[in-house]
C-alpha cells in the first residue's frame, strides 16, 4: 500500500471506531471509499492480518418473466441478418430488460473480533455504483449500515433476512461516496 492510499483507507477504517450515530454521519458525508480500500480491507481480513472477520454476501436478480423462451430463442435464429421480425424482436427486448431489471447485490459484512456486537455492512448493487444514471446526486456510492444506525438489528438477524430475501429492502443506511475508478480516492472531497 503505497502512502497515497493510506488517507483513503484511514477513512474507511476510522468507521470501524465511531460509536455515535451523528459523527458516523459527519464522517461519511466527508468520505470517500475507493475500489481499493475495499479489497484491501477484504485481503487483511482474508490474511487475519487484522482481527476482523469478514462474510461476502453475493445476490444475483432477474425477474422470471425475461427468461427468453425456447420459442423466442428460435424465432431469433431464423431472423437471420436484417430487421428483425415481432417474433425476433421479442427476443431482444427481453435481453435488453433483464440488463435493466436485474441486481447484482454484492455485501460485505465485517465483523471486528475484539468488539463482540459491533458490526457493519457495506453495500451495493450495479446501479449504486453507475456513475452515469445514479439515484444518488453525488453519484457512485455504497450503503453503510452498523451496529449504530441499527442498534437493535443482530448480524445474525441480518444475515438471516439477507439468505432469506431474494431482493433485499434495507432501510436506514448512510451512503458514502464510491470510486470505482481510482486506486487512490481522496479522503474527503
Amino acid at each position: 500500500m503505497s502512502a497515497q492510499d493510506e488517507p483513503s483507507l484511514n477513512s474507511l477504517l476510522t468507521i470501524f471506531n465511531i460509536t455515535r450515530k451523528a459523527e458516523l454521519v459527519d464522517h461519511c458525508r466527508a468520505a470517500v471509499i475507493g475500489k481499493s480500500d475495499l479489497a484491501n480491507l477484504i485481503l487483511a481480513c482474508q490474511m487475519q492480518a487484522v482481527p476482523i472477520g469478514h462474510i461476502p454476501i453475493f445476490k444475483h436478480h432477474h425477474p422470471e418473466h425475461l427468461n427468453p423462451t425456447d420459442e423466442d430463442r428460435a424465432a431469433f435464429a431464423a431472423n437471420g441478418v436484417g430487421k428483425l421480425s415481432k417474433e425476433a424482436r421479442k427476443f431482444t427486448n427481453k435481453i435488453d430488460q433483464m440488463f435493466e431489471q436485474r441486481r447484482l447485490f454484492c455485501g460485505h459484512m465485517f465483523l471486528p473480533l475484539e468488539w463482540p456486537g459491533h458490526w457493519h455492512l457495506f453495500y451495493f448493487d450495479q446501479r449504486d455504483t453507475d456513475q452515469r444514471n445514479n439515484h444518488w446526486e453525488h453519484g457512485s456510492h455504497l450503503h453503510l449500515m452498523n451496529m449504530v444506525t441499527h442498534p437493535r438489528l443482530s448480524p445474525e438477524a441480518l444475515a438471516q433476512k439477507l439468505d432469506a430475501e431474494v431482493r433485499p429492502k434495507l432501510g436506514g443506511t448512510i451512503h458514502i461516496r464510491f470510486d470505482r475508478d481510482s486506486n487512490q480516492a481522496a479522503s474527503a472531497r
